[in-house]
């Protein structure tokens, strides 16, 4: 049961039919709204692999109505922690949650992001590699997104990979043992990728 479990779950992140807490692909949604909506190849191509974009096109998207857009735009790490700002008022969480998961934010962003309501937003900011430890080891404390969302983070602080490895929790493991090998440089399988999660 417990191989069982581990293959199912990986199918509900991996991209299947399933649906676990609304899962949700930003990269296939939104590159289709600005596509229906006559938006040029190459700026699509621009927001969904997060190149750089002008700065009026980033105040430009805050208003959209694709939340998949807005958090494509407010994840996408050449933004400037002022840009960034822009977004961190979005009153969708998951457009909101965009902002958790970019590289570029400042410390003072990172802790208020950790004082958001929605579970949805911390959540991501517990996978983002650009968190430092300290914060890390307070969000788990202070939050408890749940250890899975650390097991993504390949910069997952020792305290909780330990705390990881003692755990009955097998998702957890798995990703876990994904960023590891991947950091060896071993084989990662066909585990697929994880989708960005809104709450139920």
């Amino acid at each position: 049961m417990r191989i069982v479990r581990i293959l199912l779950i990986g199918a509900l992140l991996g991209g299947c039919d399933f649906q676990i807490a609304g899962p949700a692909y930003p990269e296939k949604n939104g590159g289709k709204f600005l596509a229906e909506h006559g938006y040029s190849p190459e700026l699509i191509r621009a927001v969904v692999e997060r190149m750089p974009l002008e700065h009026e096109r980033v105040v430009e998207f805050t208003a959209i109505r694709s939340t998949d857009v807005r958090f494509l735009v407010a994840s996408n790490p050449h933004l400037t922690p002022e840009e960034i700002a822009l977004y961190m008022r979005d009153r969708d969480d998951f457009a909101r949650s965009g902002t958790a998961w970019n590289r570029n934010l400042s410390t003072r962003q990172m802790l208020a992001l950790m004082q958001d309501t929605s579970h949805t937003v911390y959540c991501g900011l517990a996978r983002n590699p650009a968190v430092p430890s300290d914060l890390l080891l307070k969000l788990h404390a202070e939050r408890k997104p749940g250890l899975v969302w650390f097991a993504l983070n390949p910069q997952c602080p020792v305290e909780i990979k330990d705390e990881i490895e003692k755990s009955n929790d097998d998702l957890a493991k798995h990703w876990l043992k994904f960023n590891e090998d991947k950091a060896k440089g071993l084989p990662a399988g066909s585990r697929g990728s994880v989708p960005a999660a809104r709450d139920p």
